[in-house]
């Protein structure tokens, strides 16, 4: 039975049509995941369906979107009101960034519950909480911020599935989730939608994701969508050439570099010295009455022109590792080399001096920019000057005529070029990149891995990359480090990853899908 059909759906925002005569059938009980490249209209269509649009963006959306027999295009606001929560659940990308942060999860769910008024709030939100994995007795109480990530998207879940919708609309949400969690989370989705006859529809950019947890696929490409089908028949043969290129991508970045191109990584000078390392590293953090051992006695190190993947779950450690190496974060013990000299011992002029020859890239590039800020002015900061700017850009594979942009205007590939240009402004030897491909569509994320490759390759830049995704480590990567509880438990070759033995990392291998 067909819970979802959205037919012939036109979404236009000022200036351009964004989403363009798109049809889709989600099956009650079914899975159907929504694939497709930054820019496509998957997030654009799913807010559609329950009118969630920026109040200013001036989106008008025409076409039909029947949920159960009723046109929720044609709802006035006070119905559509009473479908939200009640029929159709909505999960965000950012859990913790949905919620209210002065709320407790149990507030969340009791206003739910009581804006509906369909039952006692503590009786149905606690068993929401149970249904997605969480004790209710233990998170109740507990502020979003509080909770890990995988515990707050467990925590969104519930509240969009408090009520017992007819349909979910899971938009992206295990996109910064590690491998474990991510498989947890997607199981709950997909168990409840067998369980209770939900429909769901899961938003993502990856394929290997939308392989493993849907039941059909539907690719959107331009606003359309340009095939559908069950999962496994529509990866092994897709018949629509942009599903093709999809899906080779996908396969590239999973094949790992020597599979591909044996030149791609640079073969490190061994003998040589560290160029950064940590010995004995151990990073203390405190806060709200808390202490976390974050990094408990790490050994590390790097050599010029090797690529180091540090990966492990929410929480192992590996953006507090990033901060250590950056000689931001001074560690409670233990010491951080630059070449053979602590730099916590040097003088402040000299420890600034180890920080220029380090680039840094972040997982949200458009956070760590000044919106106020034109590309040209955001490289220009890091370079010291205008002119270069051009050549920077030039160099990272975008247009110098996008130096008039704001950072706002371009797609995430793009922004994540800016922010590689800006690192790479002072002519450093080690780039720190930490999850810098978290939120990338499959075709983005390749462009910018090839990019880091041929850096490496040409100029013998130095590359420390903290991923969750192990596929992405196996392409980037000459070594891959696994952090666990804050401890190097594996460094092993990224070829021989497959037979690596620890524990932590056969779970992440495990739970890690692939096409």
């Amino acid at each position: 039975m067909t819970a979802l059909e959205i037919v012939d759906l036109t979404v236009e925002v000022p200036g351009r049509r964004v989403v363009d005569g798109l049809s889709l059938r989600v099956g009650a009980g079914r899975v159907v995941a929504l694939v497709g490249p930054s820019g496509s209209g998957k997030s654009l269509t799913a807010r559609s369906i329950v009118r969630l649009h920026d109040p200013d963006a001036a989106v008008r959306a025409s076409g039909a979107i029947r949920l159960g027999g009723t046109d929720l295009l044609g709802l006035g606001a006070r119905e559509l009101r009473r479908v939200r929560g009640r029929r159709v659940g909505y999960a965000f990308q950012d859990a913790a960034a949905s919620l209210n942060p002065a709320v407790t999860i149990g507030g969340h769910l009791t206003e739910s519950v009581r804006a509906h008024d369909a039952g006692d709030p503590g009786e149905l939100g606690a068993a929401a909480l149970e249904r997605c994995g969480l004790d209710a007795a233990q998170v109740w109480e507990a502020r979003p911020y509080e909770l890990s990530g995988g515990q707050a998207q467990r925590a969104a879940l519930a509240l969009a599935t408090v009520l017992e919708p007819d349909l979910l609309i899971a938009d992206e949400v295990t996109t910064a989730l590690d491998p474990v969690t991510q498989a947890e989370v997607l199981g709950t989705v997909r168990a409840q939608a067998a369980e209770q006859g939900r429909a769901v529809l899961l938003i993502t950019h990856d394929l290997a994701v939308a392989g493993r947890w849907a039941d059909e696929i539907a690719v959107l490409s331009g606003g359309r969508v340009v095939e559908q089908g069950p999962s496994a028949g529509l990866l092994a043969a897709p018949s629509a050439p942009f599903t093709r290129e999809l899906v080779a991508a996908a396969r590239l970045e999973a094949s790992g570099p020597s599979a591909h191109d044996p030149s791609a990584h640079g073969h490190p000078a061994r003998d040589a010295g560290p160029l950064v390392s940590a010995r004995g590293v151990r990073r203390v953090l405190r806060g709200r009455g808390r202490t976390t051992v974050a990094l408990d006695g790490v050994d590390f190190d790097v050599r010029e022109g090797e690529s180091v993947a540090v990966v492990g779950r929410s929480g192992s450690g590996k953006s507090t590792l990033v901060g250590v190496l950056a000689a931001l974060d001074r560690p409670a013990a233990g010491r951080v080399l630059a070449g053979e000299r602590d730099v916590w011992t040097l003088r402040d002029r000299e420890r600034r001096a180890v920080r220029r020859g380090t680039g840094l890239v972040f997982q949200d590039a458009l956070a760590s920019f000044d919106p106020r800020y034109t590309v040209e002015r955001v490289v220009a900061e890091a370079l010291g000057r205008r002119d270069g700017v051009g050549a920077l850009l030039d160099r990272v594979g975008l247009d110098p005529a996008m130096a008039a942009r704001r950072p706002a205007t371009l797609s995430g590939g793009e922004r994540q070029r800016v922010a590689l240009a800006r690192a790479l402004a002072a002519g450093p030897r080690l780039l720190l990149a930490d999850e810098p491909t978290t939120g990338l569509d499959v075709l983005a994320q390749e462009r910018i891995l090839a990019l880091l490759d041929r850096l490496r390759r040409d100029e013998g830049l130095a590359v420390v990359f903290v991923t969750h995704d192990l596929r992405v480590a196996r392409r980037i990567a000459d070594r891959v480090v696994v952090l666990a509880g804050g401890r190097v438990v594996e460094d092993v070759p990224a070829r021989s990853l497959d037979a690596a033995a620890h524990p932590e990392t056969r779970a992440l291998l495990a739970a890690t899908p692939a096409l």
